[in-house]
This record gives C-alpha cells, sequence and structure tokens, in this order.
C-alpha cells in the first residue's frame, strides 16, 4: 500500500488498499456499556470521579481508578456549532442541519449531536434537551438520541 502523499495539508490523502476492519472487535470498556445500556433506557451517563462527572464515560478517572456510573441529568447548552448545507457528496441539502458540542452543565465534557432548531435562532450556550427514539427504537448507541431541541428557556 503506497499513500499518495501531497505537500498541501489541506488534501485528503488516499491509501489504496483494503483494511481488515471485520476482524477487529471494539470493547467500549464497562462505563461505555452503561452508557449504551443507559440510551437504551433514553438516559445519559458518565463516569464519576470525586466529585467529576465526565461525559461521555471515561474507561478510567484521571488518578487510574475505575469511579462509578452517574447519571448526567443537565441542563445542556450549545457550546459551539456548525451548520451544514451540503451532503457528503456536495449536493444541497434540502434543509440546512445543525450539528452542536454540547455540554451538560452538571459534568464535565460534551456530545456531538444534531439540533432540531432553526439555524437562524442557534446561539452558543442556548439552553438545549435530548430528544430519544421511542424505546421499541432504541438499539444502546449514540442515534438513540434522535437530536437535542431547545428547551422552553430558548
Amino acid at each position: 500500500m503506497n499513500a499518495q502523499w501531497s505537500k498541501n495539508p489541506w488534501n485528503v490523502y488516499k491509501f489504496p488498499g483494503r483494511m481488515e476492519v471485520e476482524k477487529y472487535v471494539y470493547t467500549p470498556g464497562l462505563h461505555g456499556l452503561e452508557f449504551a445500556k443507559a440510551l437504551k433506557e433514553g438516559r445519559i451517563v458518565g463516569t464519576k470521579c470525586g466529585d467529576t462527572v465526565y461525559v461521555p464515560p471515561t474507561t478510567f478517572c484521571p488518578d487510574m481508578s475505575r469511579g462509578e456510573v452517574a447519571e448526567v441529568l443537565g441542563p445542556w447548552y450549545i457550546e459551539s456549532y456548525t451548520i451544514v448545507y451540503e451532503s457528503l457528496d456536495g449536493k444541497p441539502l434540502e434543509k440546512p442541519v445543525v450539528i452542536a458540542v454540547i455540554a451538560p452543565e452538571d459534568a464535565e465534557g460534551a456530545l456531538v449531536h444534531y439540533v432540531d432548531a432553526d439555524p437562524d435562532e442557534v446561539y452558543i450556550g442556548m439552553p438545549v434537551e435530548p430528544v430519544f427514539k421511542p424505546p421499541e427504537e432504541r438499539s444502546g448507541n449514540i442515534l438513540d438520541i434522535l437530536h437535542f431541541k431547545p428547551t422552553a428557556q430558548s
């Protein structure tokens, strides 16, 4: 496999060939499993290390202890966002999509997710809340959260 390198850092590097990803198994760790289980239940959890909760959960705390699973209740706020107008193949989207870094007030860290809001009304610090899929449609992954939506405080 020979990579096609470019001196322009904005170019995409191409690695011809094939990766055997099927033989690798990703293990999210105990807290990652609890995170997936909680999403399936319509909750968001993190790892509690001392007085701090980290979301998404970490495998180990900064002091290398395991910590414990703790529910993250929010409120959640938009820390940054972007508005996407084109699909990955460059075609205009029917409706712009807002993707944001969303942080809870009661934990460290953030989630990246869709926000169901008018792009002209989104702002840094906007309070939002998660909207989950119906229980029978959840599978234990981040897309069990359909999107975040502005709260009544917005």
